[in-house]
């Protein structure tokens, strides 16, 4: 399957990688805090258990996402370094570059 934008380029800045970053890294936060209900404790209900087993479920699920996310903050700040060094390479080979007059 084709992207409909295909032909669109694609700019990328240091600055918006760092931001994507602390933004990933902020969300991994915030999955990391999230804690699911207190465990139920009647014993009237017959399906606590299958509650209680969904609950740690999606606990671990939301464990499994945060770090997910913070895998890729990380990944995002490596990326922006490599990036914003590439530039500053590719900037100065440029301007070591001698002029050729036409």
């Amino acid at each position: 399957m084709e992207s409909p934008r295909a032909d669109v380029e694609l700019q990328v800045s240091e600055a918006d990688l760092h931001v994507q970053a602390g933004l990933c890294e902020s969300s991994a936060g915030l999955l990391a805090g999230n804690t699911g209900p207190t465990e139920a404790r009647s014993s009237v209900l017959a399906s606590s258990a299958a509650v209680n087993a969904a609950h740690l479920q999606i606990a671990a699920a939301g464990i499994r996402c945060a770090s997910r996310m913070q895998a890729t903050a990380t990944k995002l700040a490596i990326g922006s370094t490599g990036y914003g060094q590439n530039e500053a390479s590719s900037a100065a080979q440029f301007r070591s570059m001698s002029r050729v007059l036409v």
